[in-house]
């Protein structure tokens, strides 16, 4: 070995042998890539293989339908007041035909709704399906009572109440307060009403004309079935001079034909 690096002989290599050159960008050598073997199971097969099951945007409502039935149910349950209300616009705007059938067809959904319900909580619980049948229907009868049962004054019927609209059963008791009889075949159930009785007893009638004849309005659809009769009617009273009143007679149509279920008067 040299003593010192003085002694070590150097000097500048030769030209044929091969010198590294660090900014020289000549491709490395890399192992080979082996790739590795994927082995895929029957089942992975099969899974892949199997088609994505698609479902119809129709049948959606219905699966929706079929898994929660009930909630269909409450949902026409509180929506029953809308319908009331489009069925009041529609009878308004002059589709008077379209009433009735949309009546019996709102109907017949909710029934079909309350019969799927029962049939889906009948195998379940027996005290479940009888609240949930007892609750739909009570709160739906105390939802729909305000708007078909009170009375928001007087109008003229719709077209579709017919011609007649029980002037006829109230002209009848009319004539009969006018020979000093009953009525007794114009009222409903046959049998007047006591109050009425009374004052025909006690005032006589000398003539009557009827002055107007129209419907009872409310918030659902005019009920062409109970209608109101105005008659201006000439009434003496004892020996006292003849007086000029109005009585109102109201009529309703049971099975076809008319029939009187009150009067109100003689008014001033």
């Amino acid at each position: 070995m040299p003593d010192s690096y003085e002694n070590v002989p150097h000097g500048e290599p030769k030209p044929d042998v091969p010198r590294w050159d660090p900014a020289a960008n000549v491709p490395r050598w890399q192992p080979p890539v082996q790739e590795a073997s994927v082995v895929i199971s029957d089942d992975d097969a099969a899974t892949r293989r199997a088609p994505i099951a698609r479902v119809s945007p129709l049948s959606q409502p219905f699966d929706f339908w079929r898994v929660h039935p009930w909630l269909v149910v409450w949902l026409c349950v509180f929506l029953a007041p809308v319908a009331v209300v489009l069925l009041r616009l529609a009878d308004e705007w002059g589709f008077e035909g379209l009433v009735a059938p949309l009546q019996w067809a709102l109907l017949a959904f909710f029934a079909v709704a309350l019969l799927r319900g029962v049939l889906f909580s009948a195998p379940r619980s027996a005290m479940r399906l009888g609240v949930g049948v007892a609750a739909a229907l009570g709160v739906g009868a105390v939802l729909l009572w305000p708007m078909t049962q009170i009375s928001l004054g007087r109008v003229i019927c719709p077209s579709r109440a017919g011609s007649d609209r029980g002037v006829q059963a109230a002209a009848v008791a009319l004539q009969a307060w006018q020979r000093g009889e009953t009525g007794s075949r114009a009222w409903r159930g046959g049998e007047p009403d006591a109050g009425w009785l009374e004052t025909a007893r006690r005032i006589r009638l000398l003539e009557y004309q009827l002055v107007e004849t129209g419907c009872f309005d409310r918030v659902a659809p005019i009920d062409a079935h109970r209608t109101w009769h105005d008659f201006r009617v000439t009434i003496r009273e004892g020996e006292r001079a003849p007086l000029s009143k109005l009585v109102v007679v109201h009529t309703v149509t049971e099975s076809g034909s008319w029939k009187i279920t009150g009067v109100e008067g003689p008014l001033p």
